[in-house]
């Protein structure tokens, strides 16, 4: 349970995450619809072209990050109905396959696993960190997702052979807008994005470093 202090540090940060993302779509749309129209106007051979194309590129990436944090903001309304883990991890899975065909990740699955959560947001979470494990990860190795139901709650381990978690972030790794890449578009939010999810389904998070492999372990409520 979250102290006093805690609890109302987190809802100032949900409100000033709604308001920027909210400020910060306003002139995303204004940038991505003019520059459409500079587009429509420009022949496509010119250099001019290409500078505006990559305008309208960064305007699309800075809507689809505040979607993020939208989603971030809105973590404690999140419905909760009895769901299986299993089939929102086969989602994001394929969904991942789609995106990066060429990083394999291999699943052992748990039948009637189950918890109480939104199943879209349950996938989205898994994507998050299929994602970040993908990023993490030297070209060529393999993922690996595994689920155990352990009696009154749900365990999923993310495995990969990446370097984990660097000790100069430590826990501030699940802040919004904390991250250790350097370069990537978006950083930041996906890791904050899970830890709201499991905040509000009353689960937790840790990191384990062993044998060149790191495994990020999810444990959460079950239902029956």
């Amino acid at each position: 349970m979250p102290s006093p202090t805690n609890a109302a540090s987190n809802e100032t940060l949900v409100r000033f995450a709604r308001r920027i993302s909210h400020d910060l779509n306003n002139f995303s749309t204004v940038v991505r619809t003019y520059s459409e129209l500079l587009l429509s106007e420009l022949p496509p051979d010119s250099s001019t072209y290409a500078d505006v194309s990559e305008i309208q590129r960064a305007a699309e990436s800075m809507v689809q990050y505040l979607a993020r944090v939208t989603r971030f903001a809105r973590a404690g309304a999140m419905r909760r109905v009895p769901m299986d883990v299993s089939s929102g991890i086969a989602e994001a899975v394929e969904q991942f396959g789609r995106e990066q065909p060429s990083r394999e990740v291999s699943m052992s699955l748990a039948a009637g696993a189950s918890i109480a959560a939104d199943p879209l947001w349950w996938r989205d979470v898994m994507a998050e960190v299929l994602l970040n494990a993908h990023e993490a990860a030297p070209s060529g190795s393999r993922i690996v997702v595994a689920v155990q139901a352990l009696g009154e709650r749900v365990e999923v381990t993310v495995t990969d052979e990446g370097n984990g978690v660097s000790s100069s972030l430590g826990d501030q790794v699940m802040e919004p807008f904390v991250s250790g890449k350097q370069g990537v578009r978006g950083a930041g939010i996906g890791l904050a994005l899970v830890a709201a999810f499991l905040e509000a389904v009353s689960g937790s998070i840790s990191f384990d470093r062993e044998d060149g492999r790191t495994t990020v372990r999810m444990e959460i409520p079950a239902v029956r």
